[in-house]
């Protein structure tokens, strides 16, 4: 007879009390709509019910597409440029002494601050939209890098100098397996806050994309349309964090964990 271990039962406790709390969440909802009227706020049966009428609009399938493609390109180059930045500053304490005042300069503004400086200087559209997200993107990746790079452990540099790797050989086999972890866990908040910030930006100041859509829903007093993108909105982060960044996570850092004989 199999025997439930103790990290399985704490796995399986996790999903009951995560199941428990989505349904107070839909159940907060469903209230909080009766109270407010349907003007305000639609029910969550009514916003899965306007769901099927959007994937039938034209508009939603390029509305969705421009979001998708502005979150990838903001998200992936704005974390490509924070790792590179880290690795280099993990290495040379000038140039992170000399990036250190621009970190903190980007991390403490506010979101809103950077879009309406980013309208004027690129109007409307997408090239707004992207340099918000890489701009908002990159300090966070920096900052887990440069992290990650000053705790390795000095041992494995010095033979990775004793034994002359290379670059790329220092990178694949001494850096990235150090920088996992932290990075992992960096990717993972960037391309949830990528999806937040690019609909924040689009509802600002786009003339496409999901965020224009919802501008669009919330001027016509639309509240199944609204609540309808809302929700495909939280599929979509649900679907980066659960099928795509959890797993890449888990197997990034496989070698962490403890071997059971």
């Amino acid at each position: 007879m199999n025997r439930m271990t103790a990290p399985d039962r704490l796995k399986r406790t996790s999903r009951l009390w995560s199941t428990l709390g989505v349904v107070l969440i839909f159940g907060g909802w469903e209230l909080a709509a009766r109270l407010m009227g349907p003007m305000l706020m639609a029910t969550p049966l009514e916003a899965v019910r306007t769901i099927g009428s959007l994937a039938g609009d034209p508009g939603f399938w390029s509305h969705s597409r421009d979001s998708l493609a502005r979150i990838a390109l903001g998200v992936s180059v704005g974390c490509s440029i924070g790792f590179v930045l880290g690795v280099l500053a993990g290495h040379d304490a000038r140039l992170r002494g000399l990036l250190e005042p621009l970190r903190w300069l980007l991390m403490a503004i506010p979101p809103v601050v950077v879009v309406v400086l980013a309208m004027l200087w690129f109007g409307l559209g997408s090239g707004m939209v992207i340099f918000i997200t890489i701009l908002m993107m990159a300090p966070g990746m920096y900052v887990n890098t440069v992290k990650g790079m000053r705790m390795i452990d000095a041992g494995l540099l010095e033979m990775g100098h004793v034994y002359r790797f290379g670059a790329w050989t220092r990178l694949r086999h001494i850096y990235l397996p150090a920088l996992a972890a932290p990075l992992t866990a960096a990717l993972l908040i960037a391309a949830c806050g990528g999806v937040r910030l690019v609909v924040m930006a689009e509802v600002l100041g786009a003339e496409s994309g999901v965020g224009y859509a919802l501008a669009n829903a919330r001027s016509t007093f639309d509240s199944g349309r609204l609540y309808a993108w809302v929700l495909l909105i939280l599929g979509l982060v649900a679907l980066l964090e659960f099928l795509l960044l959890q797993p890449l996570q888990r197997r990034l850092t496989r070698w962490q964990e403890p071997s059971h004989a």
